[in-house]
């Protein structure tokens, strides 16, 4: 009998695709589905066969329901469940609890089939929190109102709640969350773990920064840092402070220094890290990106900045060198890494040893676990 899985993707596909995030088995930990649906809640998506790798073996099919948002997702909850009715899925996830999440679990409750839905942040300490702190108004009553009306909603009903740290858990559990797990981002050892160095390059060392070009992302500290190092940086990623950082590093005077790959399939990073001497992330908000695992299991010492909310943060602080989060901080950590080899290999092997330890293999085993209880139970 086909096991089916219908999924409410974060984003549009295509934006993915775009940032080469297409990872193989994404949707299908260990292949366990025949038929995965993806429901897009946009106009337009990528094409099947430009994703098909997230569903693996699985037969993918995505599903645009049309331009969803605050105003209009109540009137989209009949059509949603219409179309999951004629799917039939042995079970539905979500990969956010707004507006993905709440229509996920109408569409459940509707079928009375289970409902997983991921936490990949605390949407208090990090959205609303930033959102306050930079006096963003508009987006502040939007995080409040979804808060109340989607996410309280989402996170109370939903069968099993995963959550990519530990850190997230008070916020899951003050959501009213019940089964909680913690499934960290699946790394591919295999893509990664042969790229290792035991000291920086001997000509002028790369810095890499893998991520969005976005304020909560901070590549602006990053790029006031080397001004007068005599290093390259490479930021690899897109978006909307694209503009603006390529004009920081102009006004700096340092065009030369500062290179910008705003794209990069997900099947070549390896490749970028492996060239790379140091990987740092001047990131606002809490826990670690995926990004920061691929860098230590390319065998790059990392460098983070301290966490507002959190003074001993889960995993990084067994292999990242934590500063303040200011460009002299940063400027500081990557001299000091740079000029100390016994520093520089410790801390190589302190990433490889830990990210072992939560390796992709596993995370893909214990959420294929997690789907095959709830589908038994069901």
């Amino acid at each position: 009998m086909k096991k089916i899985l219908c999924v409410f993707p974060n984003d549009q596909l295509s934006a993915y695709l775009a940032k080469g995030e297409i990872k193989p088995r994404y949707f299908n930990p260990k292949n366990i589905f025949d038929e995965i649906h993806v429901i897009s809640l946009f106009d337009s998506d990528a094409r099947e066969q430009e994703v098909r790798d997230a569903a693996g073996n699985a037969e993918l099919k995505i599903h645009t329901i049309g331009k969803t948002n605050l105003l209009n997702v109540r009137s989209k909850k009949n059509k949603v469940i219409d179309l999951v009715k004629q799917i039939q899925p042995d079970m539905i996830r979500s990969y956010n609890p707004l507006l993905q999440g709440w229509l996920a679990v109408q569409a459940g409750k509707n079928l009375k089939i289970p409902v997983v839905i991921s936490l990949m942040g605390d949407y208090d300490r990090d959205l609303r929190h930033f959102a306050k702190k930079n006096k963003d108004l508009k987006s502040y009553l939007k995080l409040l109102y979804t808060k109340r009306f989607l996410e309280s909603f989402a996170i109370k009903n939903a069968d099993a709640v995963i959550i990519i740290y530990e850190f997230i858990r008070k916020y899951a559990q003050k959501m009213g969350a019940r089964n909680i797990h913690v499934i960290y981002n699946r790394i591919d050892l295999s893509q990664f773990s042969h790229n290792t160095k035991t000291e920086p390059s001997k000509s002028k060392p790369t810095i890499i920064c893998v991520g969005r070009l976005m304020k909560e992302k901070n590549q602006e500290c990053l790029i006031r840092s080397v001004k007068d190092l005599d290093v390259t940086l490479l930021l690899i990623g897109d978006g909307v402070q694209y503009d603006e950082l390529a004009k920081l590093t102009k006004d700096l005077g340092i065009e030369n220094k500062v290179r910008f790959e705003r794209s990069v399939p997900h099947k070549e990073i390896h490749k970028f890290y492996s060239s790379a001497d140091i990987f740092a992330l001047p990131i606002k908000y809490g826990g670690f990106a995926i990004p920061v695992l691929e860098a230590a299991a390319s065998g790059l010492p990392v460098i983070l900045p301290k966490q507002e909310f959190d003074t001993n943060p889960e995993l990084i602080n067994e292999f990242a060198l934590m500063v303040n989060n200011d460009p002299d901080s940063f400027r500081d950590a990557i001299i000091g890494i740079l000029s100390d080899k016994e520093k520089y290999q410790k801390m190589v092997e302190n990433g490889l040893k830990t990210v072992k330890k939560i390796s992709g293999e596993v995370m893909e085993e214990k959420e294929k676990d997690l789907y095959l209880r709830l589908l038994e139970k069901n």
